[in-house]
């Protein structure tokens, strides 16, 4: 078998001396545009586990990897002349073109024919080869070649970054937010391996134009840039090599694979890269294609669909999880009041797969700290030593909850039940129908509810937003005690955390707000109810772009799930669905 594959990245390499190794192809050639000495770029970072099937396929090509770069398990977080040191998941650091070098000989050793300085501009040149890989990146010529069958489409973040180099050694990863007269400046540095550091520089369209990047030379804005991050770069200049700035572009494609030419890498599919998984996609593609046309070398357009089908499942998780991470960065201004330790707290947990007692696990001292500085603030008296922040209280206007945890049935020791009888120490809230709201609010005056939530649930968000309820929220308001604060439940429906869908929660909120409303309870829709994460992600914008208190009902059934929650400030207080044996109900 004769395999021609288009780009001498790390997909394109590592795919080849798999094939070669395995006796898969006698005759594979890379064709490649650049000469191998072209600079590729700044390092590249594998998280944790990210090289585990590297190891177990080609152990040989692991060591060397291991061997060109460093390993850390810290990552730093400077906020407001603060910095925070959260021990989390290893890391490793390698230049990328050492990545590519220990490739290149790997290659070389097992009789790879590498073709450097070759642009291919024809598919047809390569006629004789039974198989076609395109692992020539984003701007991919083989995709090009064949889009109507690919089905490409491509869509653009929103902010604009760039990818340096520092002429310094990093000793760990850190996260670096400077707060300018023309907005939030985003840089991430991390190490080597060698002498020098990467650095991405981030900012929105408002800050690259209020700042006047936009109409910079790549010199000038660099020169901008060191001022900006002169107290982090310890007074060493910003190096470039070649085009920087960009807008990132996710990649989706219709299929990766015709009967003859299949996509790899950054060629098929595009992950954000604030989650750092570019390159550990790219190179387990290879591996899987790798896998593939071994099991089935006689019939390779089967070989293609398999390999497609046991990869792009995987891919579009990781493609979800970098637009969630792509999400909080570009939204991280709306937390820029948090203080210093919760900032750094909700930036280790941005990932939304990491729980408080992973957290805790990782780093125990960081959140001792943690929630000792979280009860404090809640409770307004220092302590050393607190429980989770769950367990803090709560200010809901001018009552107290015990705790943060809401119930939809009486549970002994709840912060907060919804619905149930009022009881001795306990706060309790009424949700009052819509269609009976007078008679609903004299039934919990009467009863003794301290606060009362209008439920406007059975109303879309876009509903609401185009026909605010003011007429009922007046009356809650006027025929609810002062004293006691009122408040609403909202339904949302699937897909209510899109942007569009989180932007009308969060203008549906200010009009609550306005009408006197102290709190909104955000849970799922009755129709067509989202999956679990959607609710809590509209309710870390509402509570964070509002002055509501926030309570979420999310489906969370652990303790865990609700620390997780507020200890992010995502939402002040969690509905938590005990079963029978934790409510010790028979």
């Amino acid at each position: 078998m004769r395999v021609d594959i288009i780009g001498g990245g790390p997909a394109g390499l590592f795919l080849s001396t798999l094939l070669r190794r395995d006796g898969v192809a006698d005759d594979v050639r890379v064709y490649e545009r650049n000469e191998p000495d072209a600079s590729a770029g700044w390092a590249v970072v594998f998280p944790e586990g990210s090289l585990d099937e590297v190891s177990k396929v080609a152990p040989e090509a692991f060591e060397a990897i291991e061997r060109a770069g460093m390993s850390w398990t810290k990552v730093e977080i400077r906020y407001r002349d603060s910095r925070y040191l959260v021990e989390g998941n290893r890391f490793h650091g390698v230049g990328r073109d050492a990545l590519l070098s220990t490739l290149r000989e790997r290659a070389t050793a097992l009789g790879v024919g590498l073709h450097y300085g070759h642009q291919v501009t024809d598919l047809a040149d390569h006629s004789g080869a039974d198989l076609v890989v395109g692992a020539d990146g984003l701007n991919s010529f083989v995709r090009g070649q064949r889009e109507a069958e690919f089905g490409p489409r491509i869509e653009l973040g929103s902010f604009w970054y760039g990818w340096f180099g520092v002429e310094a050694a990093a000793p760990t990863f850190a996260y670096i937010f400077v707060d300018t007269e023309w907005g939030l400046f985003q840089g991430y540095v991390y190490p080597s391996g060698q002498s020098w550091s990467s650095l991405i520089i981030y900012v929105s369209e408002e800050t690259w134009q209020r700042s006047g990047m936009a109409g910079m030379s790549v010199e000038e804005s660099m020169a901008f840039c060191e001022r900006v991050f002169a107290d982090h770069l310890d007074g060493k200049p910003i190096l470039r090599r070649g085009p920087v700035w960009s807008r990132f572009r996710h990649l989706h494609c219709d299929t990766w694979h015709t009967d003859d030419v299949v996509l790899i890498g950054d060629a098929a599919h595009t992950a954000h890269w604030s989650i750092g998984s570019g390159t550990r996609l790219a190179i387990e593609d290879a591996i899987a294609l790798a896998a593939q046309l071994r099991a089935q070398p006689d019939r390779i357009p089967d070989a293609l669909a398999m390999y497609e089908k046991v990869r792009r499942d995987r891919v579009e998780q990781f493609q979800g999880a970098g637009r969630l991470s792509e999400r909080y960065f570009d939204n991280v201004g709306r937390y820029l009041d948090y203080a210093p330790i919760q900032f750094a707290y909700q930036l280790t947990a941005r990932s939304w797969r990491i729980g408080f007692a992973d957290i805790a696990r990782r780093d125990p001292d960081f959140v001792r700290r943690f929630t000792a500085w979280f009860h404090s603030r809640a409770t307004g008296t220092p302590t050393g030593i607190a429980p989770s922040p769950v367990f803090a209280p709560a200010g809901i206007g001018g009552l107290r909850a015990a705790n943060r945890v809401v119930t939809t049935v009486p549970v002994a020791g709840a912060g907060l039940v919804l619905g149930g009888p009022p009881a001795p120490g306990t706060l309790t809230a009424a949700v009052v129908a819509e269609d009976r709201l007078a008679a609903g609010l004299a039934a919990a005056r009467d009863t003794g509810h301290q606060l009362a939530l209008l439920d406007l649930s059975a109303h879309t968000v876009d509903g609401l937003l185009a026909d605010p309820p003011r007429d009922a929220l007046s009356v809650l308001r006027a025929q609810w005690p002062a004293e006691h604060p009122a408040g609403v439940v909202l339904g949302l429906a699937a897909g209510c955390d899109s942007e569009p869908g989180t932007a009308a929660a969060v203008a549906v909120a200010h009009t609550l707000e306005a009408a006197g409303m102290a709190v909104v309870l955000l849970g799922p829709a009755a129709g067509e109810p989202p999956p679990a994460g959607q609710v809590l992600q509209v309710a870390d914008a509402v509570r964070n772009e509002t002055g509501l208190v926030v309570v979420v009902d999310d489906g969370m059934r652990t303790l865990d799930a609700a620390d997780t929650a507020i200890a992010a400030g995502r939402a002040d207080l969690c509905v938590l669905h005990f079963g029978s044996t934790d409510t010790g109900e028979a």
